[in-house]
């Protein structure tokens, strides 16, 4: 007859995964702590990049940034902000502020693949992939795994 096997702590180890597959669901714990550290950190740096791209109207149009915190944070370019000489609102800018125009002369420089946002975006991935990995650790050692 075989010998009997007993385990300790299955029942426990089964709730512990259960929280941590909660916390990483979209719009869990793992998003709303990591996600609200990284919009902190893109908002300013946005600002700083569109002040240092060169394009005149990029500062203007980075007076619109917010971050909205929450479940899913996001930092928010453009909107209804009158950002522009004229009065113009935000969203009306913030392509060309990025992309350049078909006209240089409208913006002030040429079509290109992103003056202040997708640079500054690449240029923070990474961070933004280590503080992921430090929230769903903490998420994993809170739980007791």
């Amino acid at each position: 007859m075989p010998e009997r096997i007993t385990v300790e702590g299955a029942r426990e180890t089964e709730h512990a995964l259960s929280a941590v597959g909660d916390d990483l669901k979209p719009g869990g714990a793992v998003d709303e702590l990591a996600g609200n550290t990284v919009a902190e950190l893109l908002a300013p740096a946005l600002v700083a990049a569109a002040a240092a791209s060169g394009v005149p109207v990029a500062s203007r149009v980075a007076r619109s940034v917010r971050v909205q915190a929450g479940a899913r944070p996001t930092v928010s370019v453009g909107g209804s902000q009158a950002v522009g000489r004229a009065g113009a609102p935000a969203y009306r800018l913030v392509w060309g502020s990025e992309r350049g125009g078909y006209d240089p002369n409208h913006f002030v420089v040429g079509r290109g693949p992103g003056y202040w946002i997708k640079p500054t975006v690449d240029r923070l991935k990474p961070q933004a992939v280590g503080m992921f990995d430090l929230a769903i650790a903490g998420r994993i050692r809170r739980h007791g795994l």
